[in-house]
């Protein structure tokens, strides 16, 4: 397995596994499968490219081969009120490939990373309640509970699902 920031020729792999993860776990990410396969190409290279609002992003991927089997992103704002602060989102390991630590890899490169970029003090994420293996992992790695979001996705079958978040001092 090899991980790598993905570029803009990867725009059609990530959208392949972002509607796998969706689909898979509709209570964890905040489109549905159909939303993101409606995308056009220009929107999705969005995820992969900075941007005014957010200059330093990325999104990383673990490949087994030529396919991406797992992801974690990143993204600050440009704004000076908040360049304190970071996000990590769409942390996604396949199926097939969970058990061999991909998720710690991936974030653990995620924070080294943010440890070395100026001014920045705290990286934060959102994960549903149902994803206990997803908070047991944050937990591991230092972060903690900084409040709950009731009601933070309401799918369409109408369940509502709650919402943990969640940060990492630098």
């Amino acid at each position: 397995m090899i991980i790598r920031k993905l570029a803009i020729e990867d725009a059609e792999a990530f959208r392949e596994i972002r509607v796998e993860m969706c689909r898979l776990h509709p209570e964890a990410f905040g489109q549905t499968p159909e939303e993101v396969a409606a995308m056009s190409m220009d929107s999705c290279h969005l995820w992969l490219t900075s941007s005014d609002v957010f200059p330093e992003k990325f999104l990383l991927a673990a490949f087994d081969g030529k396919r991406i089997v797992g992801t974690a992103a990143f993204k600050r704002e440009a704004s000076s009120n908040v360049r304190h602060r970071a996000w990590i989102w769409s942390v996604y390991v396949r199926p097939e490939a969970r058990g061999k630590g991909l998720s710690k890899a991936l974030m653990q490169q995620i924070i080294d990373e943010a440890r070395q970029m100026e001014g920045l003090e705290i990286l934060a994420l959102t994960v549903s309640l149902p994803q206990t293996s997803a908070r047991t992992l944050y937990t591991s790695l230092g972060f903690f509970t900084t409040g709950l979001v009731l009601h933070g996705y309401k799918l369409p079958d109408g369940r509502y699902i709650d919402h943990e978040e969640m940060m990492l001092w630098l």
